[in-house]
Formats: C-alpha cells, sequence, structure tokens
C-alpha cells in the first residue's frame, strides 16, 4: 500500500495544482505544493523496500480465458532501487529548482511529478502486458510534453522521429508477448524461448538508442533542466528494468544463445560512441543522450553475460548520477565536491555503488571488453569535465536558498551510496577483476583530467568524423525523404481523382484491372 500511495500522490499533486491555478490565477506558492507531494512519496518509496517483494494487482480482467494477464505491479530487489532512484530524482528536481528563476514555473513542477509517477510504475511492471501499456503512455506523455516545449517545425520533426522509434520497440515488445504465449508468470521469471529474449532485448535496445546505433532526437532539443532531466531519464528507466529482469532469465538460461557475441560487440561500438560524444559535448545537456546511450550500453552488455547486479548497478548510476550532473546549475566552487561524488558514483571503485557493474569485466572476457573499459575512463573524464565547469553565480537570492539547493543535490549521491552498500552486501563473492577495473578507470581518469588541465581545452581533440561514422542518421534521413515522396504521389493523386477527370480515370483504372485479371485467366 506505501507503493500505491507513493504513486498516488505524484499523481494528484498535479491536478491539485492545476485546479488551485484554475480556482486562484494568482496563487504563487505552487512550489510549496509540489514540495510537499514530492517530499510525502519519497519516504513512502524508502519504507516500502522493508517489506519485499510485494505483488499489487492494478485491476483483475475478466474472463480470464480471454486475458490470462492482467496488469500488476510487483516490487522486488530489481524494482525497488530504481523506484527509490526516479522518487529521489522528482524531490531533487522540485528542490533544486529555487536555484533557477527562469524554471520556476508550476507547469514544469506539474510535469515533473506526473512524469515520475509514471515512472514509478513502469519500473515496477509485474508483467509484459503492464510495462507495455505503461510503455506507450509514458510515450504518449513525454510527446505531449515536448510539443509544450518547442515549436519550431525541425526540433518537432526530430520528435517524431524519437517517437516513432519508441513505438517500433513497443511493437517488438508485442510480438514479444505473443511469442512468449499466454502466461501468468512475473516478469523475470521463469524461462523464456531465446527467440522472445532476442525479441525483448531488440526492443529495449530500440527505444534507448543502441540497436541500431542512434541518439534521441539527433541533435539535443532545448528542453529545461528540470522537466528536461525528467523526461531525458524516465523513459530510459522504464526501459532499462526490461533488460534487468531478462539478465534474470538468461542467468537462469542452460547456455547463452548463439547470438549473444552480435550483440556485444554492438553493444560496445555503442558504449563507445556515446562515451566519446559524452566527454567531447560542449556541456552536459548537450551530451544528456549521449550519457543515456552509453549506460543503456552497459547495461545491455551486462545482461547478454547473465549478470543482473551489474545491470542493476549501471542503470541506478545512470539515473542517480546523471541526474546530479544535468540538476547541478549554478555552480559554486564550494559545492564542487558534490560533483566528485557524482563521479565517485560511476567510478567502479570497491564499496561505491558501481562496484557490481565492474562484474561486466569478469572472465571469460570477450575482445570487445576493451570498448567498454575505455568508454567507462571517457565516461569518467567526461563527468569530471562537465562538473567542474564554471557557471555564472547565484546573485540576490533568498538565505534559505543556499541550503534547500545543496540539499536536493546532495540527495541524489547519498540515495547512489545506500544503493551500493546494500548491493555490496547481496553479492557472495567478488573476483580480483572487480577491484582492479574500478581502480584503473579512475587512476586513468584522473591522470587524463590532470594532463588536459594543462593543456588546451578539449574541443581540439574533438573526434571530428566519429558521430558521422557510427551514427545512422542517414538512415532515418531516407526514411524521411522516402515517407515525402510517397506523400507527394498521394497527393497527385488525389488532387487527380478529385478533380474534373476523376471519373474518367476511375473507369480507365477499372478497364485497366479487369484487362489484367482477364490476362491471368487465359481469357
Amino acid at each position: 500500500m506505501l507503493l500505491y500511495a507513493s504513486i498516488l500522490l505524484l499523481s494528484l499533486t498535479p491536478i491539485a495544482m492545476w485546479m488551485v491555478r484554475l480556482i486562484r490565477p494568482r496563487f504563487v506558492y505552487h512550489w510549496l505544493i509540489a514540495l510537499g507531494g514530492a517530499l510525502a512519496a519519497w519516504p513512502l518509496t524508502l519504507l516500502a523496500g522493508m517489506d519485499l517483494p510485494q505483488t499489487l494487482p492494478l485491476v483483475t480482467w475478466q474472463p480470464e480465458s480471454l486475458f490470462p494477464q492482467s496488469p500488476v505491479l510487483v516490487a522486488d530487489m530489481y524494482s525497488w532501487p530504481f523506484a527509490v532512484a526516479l522518487a529521489t530524482l522528482v524531490l531533487a528536481v522540485i528542490l533544486t529548482d529555487v536555484a533557477r528563476l527562469s524554471e520556476a514555473d508550476w507547469s514544469n513542477w506539474a510535469g515533473s511529478l506526473l512524469m515520475g509517477s509514471f515512472g514509478l510504475l513502469g519500473v515496477m511492471a509485474g508483467n509484459l502486458l503492464t510495462l507495455l501499456l505503461i510503455w506507450m503512455a509514458i510515450d504518449f506523455l513525454e510527446l505531449a510534453l515536448l510539443f509544450t516545449q518547442v515549436s519550431d517545425s525541425s526540433t518537432r520533426e526530430r520528435v517524431v522521429i524519437a517517437f516513432s522509434a519508441r513505438v517500433l520497440g513497443s511493437v517488438l515488445m508485442i510480438a514479444a508477448i505473443l511469442s512468449a504465449g499466454p502466461t501468468n508468470e512475473p516478469l523475470g521469471s521463469g524461462l523464456l524461448p531465446p527467440r522472445v529474449i532476442l525479441l525483448l532485448l531488440l526492443a529495449s535496445g530500440l527505444r534507448l538508442g543502441v540497436f541500431p546505433l542512434h541518439l534521441p532526437f539527433l541533435r539535443e532539443p532545448p528542453l529545461r533542466r528540470s522537466l528536461g532531466t525528467m523526461i531525458w531519464l524516465v523513459p530510459p528507466a522504464a526501459t532499462l528494468i526490461l533488460i534487468v529482469r531478462t539478465a534474470v532469465v538468461i542467468e537462469n538460461s542452460a547456455s547463452p544463445p548463439l547470438w549473444t557475441p552480435f550483440l556485444l560487440a554492438f553493444s560496445g561500438l555503442a558504449a563507445f560512441f556515446a562515451a566519446s560524444s559524452w566527454l567531447f559535448a560542449s556541456d552536459e545537456l548537450e551530451g544528456r543522450p549521449a550519457w543515456i546511450l552509453a549506460f543503456a550500453s552497459f547495461v545491455l552488455a551486462s545482461a547478454l553475460r547473465a549478470q543482473p547486479e551489474a545491470a542493476l548497478a549501471w542503470g541506478v548510476a545512470a539515473l542517480l548520477s546523471g541526474g546530479l550532473i544535468f540538476l547541478y546549475w549554478p555552480r559554486h566552487r564550494q559545492l564542487r565536491w558534490l560533483g566528485l561524488l557524482g563521479a565517485l558514483g560511476i567510478s567502479g571503485l570497491p564499496f561505491l555503488p558501481t562496484w557490481a557493474g565492474t562484474m561486466l569485466f569478469t572472465p571469460p572476457l570477450y575482445p570487445v571488453a576493451l570498448l567498454f573499459l575505455l568508454a567507462h575512463v571517457l565516461l569518467l573524464i567526461g563527468y569530471v569535465r562537465h562538473a567542474l565547469r564554471e557557471t555564472p553565480l547565484l546573485n540576490e537570492v533568498e538565505p534559505w536558498v543556499w541550503f534547500v539547493y545543496p540539499l536536493g543535490l546532495v540527495l541524489l549521491p547519498l540515495s547512489q551510496l545506500a544503493f551500493g552498500w546494500i548491493t555490496r552486501l547481496a553479492l557472495d563473492q567478488v573476483p580480483l577483476v572487480a577491484w582492479v577495473e574500478g581502480a584503473l578507470a579512475t587512476g586513468l581518469a584522473i591522470f587524463v583530467s590532470i594532463w588536459r588541465s594543462r593543456k588546451e581545452p578539449y574541443e581540439d581533440l574533438r573526434p571530428g568524423h566519429l558521430s558521422q561514422v557510427f551514427s545512422v542518421e542517414w538512415l532515418y534521413r531516407a526514411l524521411w525523404w522516402i515517407y515525402r515522396l510517397i506523400s507527394r504521389w498521394v497527393d497527385f493523386l488525389t488532387d487527380v481523382l478529385e478533380g474534373e477527370g476523376g471519373i474518367l480515370w476511375g473507369v480507365l483504372w477499372v478497364a485497366l484491372l479487369v484487362s489484367l485479371f482477364l490476362l491471368g485467366t487465359g481469357y
């Protein structure tokens, strides 16, 4: 019931804000309402972890012969960390917005709360049908929120392209559901045929930009930090949980599928390309798509290697460390330690949050493991680079802002450190490579960061045409050109048939069809 209450609070608070807006248009305390909803939902989500696992049926469809599956939520050791990360992210967004007066708008807070509630539903989906329905709801909510933020036609075109990619992912999910057949087993339990596992991974990879390799939106649209961060992180969270649960299924399988090395190779290329894009991005907002793509590749690779704990560690790090760097603006020298905490959250050092993620590098090592190691180093260097960038300081703000703003930021690394401690206790044994990889990646990142601090800016190392080599933007542009060509032909035929000679053209088409039919039958 605590999870029910948390989701209801995040869903009903935006409605309350909207009603207050209608009744009292000059009301200026919407932030307090948003803070109240987020602050009440956060501890409820935390306390729900004291009684795991939990199964929460949403509705029971009848008859069972027609509807073998009904929407249900499951809170367990895999979904609960994602839920806590999302609840913490929502609270951090509301708290840190006090330092960004340009984004102080009730609609942004309402959208963030609503996005958080949909995200909680997504990460706790108990079966494939529930997850599919929530994916569709999140996609339409994201589309509506983006259309309220962007107005130029070129950006809206990219939004529609990204929405279409996610819809194709949902189509693959439908194919997986049909291939799996009617079942009442929870998501991630039991065994699935290799073809179903492949469809699930392809659906997830398509939604996250890994298969085929592409950056969502092709470029970063002009989104705000608060609502933009929720839009960028919540939909991937609802997809990453599926990959983590698929890792559990692969772990329980007798042998790895034959296509595992090929998907690992694709994931390694995607991770290296995304980490390079993250490092050379002009700022962390421009690098948001690359951040998601890099960690999605790490999660997919961990799942392919049947390592659900590693996949879970990388997925939670993408949300919490990513949320910290995206919300960490404006920056103050006295708060630089917050950025370093976020870097430690993805370092892979022993007893830190992503220590379990270094299981990805355990034997047997694939040759592609070197790509993941390089990607890890590049992600760390880029994180430090973006975290230490100078920004305008806060001027003429109330003293309480200097308490609330850092409080919202510090919640993210503290939650991640707590998760890392719990994950550490869950590991039965830690191989030597888990000690070495994190230290090696962190050491290389520190060395390169110090060396580059004495050189010219990073722009002189920009990888040139790397994005043109790896990206498949040309494919999307080609498909878009074909679509426009077909639409022109349809418009031409419509104009011809609707004109004065439309009836004659219709008679001619009928005569041609009849002639072809007669020729085919031999008359």
